[in-house]
């Protein structure tokens, strides 16, 4: 039975503490998004990652309106291909932009001199000439939980279910186990102070409690210790040995 209870606790403590941990990790990740976001003017980068939300069906077949993209920053320019998509800030106004380039100008040392790009969904090229430095990243792949992560993240309730929430499921599994092991140290204590063993007392408290043991069920049957041996010797030892004392004058000592 201990055993069992023993392997139960065990197997609680672990599912316990690989809860807790997971709800660190998740929370460390959504705050760092969070932060990095905020303090990128918007764009999430995270380990040379960025997320972007897609607002347009301009890449409407691939990419839709309402998806969240991560892309991968772009360290060399000149590394990019015909067929990449890449997200850009717009030569016509201060947005991002993420299209498809379609064709690569370069200049005569072989560098980038200007991409031409153009949406998937979008019957004509795009008619700016993209500067290399305009380039932020490129394309890796989509997430739609990433997305609706972040949607249902911007209103309040969101951050109360994605980030209150597990904090205090957190505080209240550290809690239980606090609790639960005080317990458990309390009750080892009671029982170890209830064991009295034999060999915890002398020799004279030893005889002491028998002798008051016998008087106790001897007084439940109504009669004193000499009375008792009385029966079972057939002798009478009232007049040989001192007076003993009644059970009701032990109890009013």
């Amino acid at each position: 039975m201990k055993s069992n209870q023993s392997k139960a606790k065990k197997i609680y403590n672990a599912v316990s503490t690989v809860i807790v941990a997971l709800i660190f990790v998740f929370m460390i990740v959504v705050v760092a998004v969070m932060l990095v976001q905020k303090n990128n003017g918007g764009e999430t980068e995270l380990f040379g990652y960025r997320m972007y939300d897609v607002l347009t069906d301009s890449m409407s077949g691939t990419i839709e309106p309402g998806d969240v993209i991560m892309c991968k920053s772009v360290e060399d320019v000149n590394a990019l291909q015909v067929g990449d998509i890449i997200t850009f800030k717009a030569p016509n106004g201060n947005y991002n932009e993420t299209h498809r380039i379609i064709e690569i100008v370069k200049n005569d040392d072989g560098t980038v001199k200007y991409f031409k790009t153009k949406g998937d969904n979008a019957k004509e090229a795009d008619k700016w000439e993209l500067a290399p430095e305009n380039v932020k990243a490129k394309y890796v792949k989509k997430s739609v939980f990433i997305g609706g992560l972040r949607r249902f993240m911007s209103h309040w309730y969101g951050y109360v279910a994605v980030v209150v929430i597990p904090l205090c499921i957190v505080f209240a599994l550290i809690i239980a186990s606090f609790v639960r092991d005080k317990v458990a140290i309390e009750t080892e204590k009671k029982k170890e102070n209830k064991k009295l063993t034999l060999d915890d007392i002398s020799d004279e408290e030893k005889l002491k409690l028998l002798d008051s043991l016998k008087d106790e069920n001897n007084c439940e049957n109504g009669m004193t210790f000499q009375d008792d041996i009385a029966e079972k010797t057939g002798e009478n030892l009232s007049e040989e040995a001192p007076e003993s004392t009644s059970c009701d004058d032990k109890k009013e000592q």
